[in-house]
């Protein structure tokens, strides 16, 4: 009997307690959506990298909420395999597979579609401009350009008073006052341009993000990569400074405002034109220097057909890439002659000044008994023999005098200066005493990890 009395009270209990929940009002459960992000996941071999990289493959086709954010850590430890971490963090609809690393240089997205834009009419700051009207009746006879899109093209290009001035300075050149004896040290001024901490420190960086395509221009050109960082150091910071000005305004400026070299920039304005039709980038958009120059090794559109090369081998030359400027730098310098092993330049020293009725400069050429006679000498002349130019820098504390190889002449046709040359290889020396001989060849690169994946 007990037990039965029992069972009656816990149904009438179980009675009350449901009918006492129905009566009040329902309790809403708010999702937690704020997930906490997973933690950093160690990914030790290349099976387990390539997993993971799968994954995100199928989170992106499928349209997950997943984002891959902060950065890939590669560190290389003697004789340990290296250890990538990644940070995923549940966040808006993108997929994000990498984010460069540090010292990986932004290039730009010059390849959008080209612009169907068509203008019946030349409009804009060219409008009434007969070179420019004439420049597009050859263009569009010759190699077969719209008419209506070259107006459209034409009618965006803006000449702007920095870029009037100078093509008006190119042109014209500047007034130089006769009677005023130059300022002593123009070559202690020009080297401190270039020669900096900051510009020796990115070097190296650059050199170690790029070390493969490096050694492989090396191998393939004969020149050497310390060289051919030294050109794209002082050309544009290694891609810290491609330019200020839109190329097609720095070309239309220079082919249509300049009465001494206009014909000149009218046939760069035509190769790049073609240039762009060709590798399919907007006309509109890469930017260069107030010359028309081009990319991370300041190419001219002429140039590019030349001696640039698709040296990354995905089917596209695109020189504000790292990759195909430092293989367009080396088939630069090959096609102008660089010696494989050759000596650039050695420092010399006068023992009277006989040297100052010498003629000077990358042009100059002098056996090296004529410049023992008068008194100049160097203590390693490396492998230079027979003939050398002689170079006379104006420093703060008298002339310095370097003896220049056949290397030397070879950065005078990348410009044609004295000054030029000797800052590219001594940019060049400083950045391969901080790299070392193989130092740099032991430094791992992210960049060809990521690809192996």
């Amino acid at each position: 009997m007990s037990n039965i009395n029992k069972l009656l009270s816990g149904i009438v209990l179980a009675v009350a307690v449901v009918n006492m929940s129905a009566c009040s009002k329902t309790a809403e459960v708010k999702p937690n959506n704020k997930e906490k992000p997973v933690k950093y996941r160690v990914l030790s071999d290349k099976k387990e990298m390539k997993a993971y990289a799968k994954l995100l493959d199928e989170w992106e086709s499928k349209g997950v909420s997943k984002k891959v954010t902060d950065v890939i850590v590669v560190k290389l430890k003697p004789k340990t395999r290296p250890v990538v971490r990644r940070k995923v963090v549940q966040s808006q609809h993108v997929v994000k597979r990498y984010q460069k690393p540090r010292n990986q240089y932004k290039t730009p997205s010059y390849r959008a579609p080209v612009s169907n834009i068509h203008y019946a009419s030349l409009k804009g700051d060219y409008a009434n401009n007969l070179q420019t009207q004439s420049f597009i009746n050859k263009m569009a006879s010759k190699h077969g350009f719209d008419r209506g899109y070259l107006n459209y093209l034409f009618s965006n290009t803006v000449a702007t008073p920095f870029l009037k001035r100078m093509a008006y300075a190119d042109a014209f050149g500047r007034k130089r006052t006769t009677n005023k004896k130059p300022k002593a040290g123009r070559w202690t001024r020009y080297r401190g341009n270039f020669l900096t901490p900051r510009t020796i420190n990115k070097g190296v960086a650059f050199a170690r993000d790029n070390r493969v395509a490096l050694q492989r221009a090396e191998d393939r050109y004969g020149v050497p990569k310390e060289y051919i960082l030294g050109i794209i150091g002082v050309e544009t910071r290694y891609g810290g400074n491609v330019g200020k000005n839109r190329a097609i305004d720095a070309l239309a400026a220079m082919s249509f405002d300049n009465p001494r070299r206009g014909k000149y920039f009218r046939s760069e304005l035509e190769a790049y034109l073609l240039m762009t039709r060709k590798e399919r980038l907007d006309p509109l958009k890469p930017m260069a220097s107030y010359a028309g120059a081009l990319g991370l090794c300041q190419f001219m559109p002429s140039n590019i057909k030349r001696y640039a090369v698709d040296h990354d081998g995905n089917g596209i030359i695109n020189l504000w890439t790292p990759a195909d400027a430092i293989g367009s730098v080396a088939n630069y310098f090959k096609k102008h002659g660089w010696s494989k092993g050759g000596t650039v330049a050695v420092q010399a020293n006068s023992i009277n000044s006989g040297y100052r009725t010498l003629k000077t400069g990358f042009k100059s050429s002098h056996s090296l008994t004529r410049l023992r006679s008068r008194g100049v000498s160097a203590r390693n002349l490396g492998n230079i023999s027979g003939k050398a130019s002689l170079i006379k820098l104006n420093t703060y504390s008298g002339d310095e005098l370097w003896l220049g190889g056949r290397n030397f002449y070879v950065i005078t046709r990348y410009n044609h200066s004295s000054h030029y040359a000797m800052a590219v290889h001594q940019l060049a020396q400083a950045i391969k005493g901080r790299i070392g001989g193989r130092a740099i060849i032991r430094q791992a690169s992210i960049e060809s990890i990521i690809k192996k994946l």
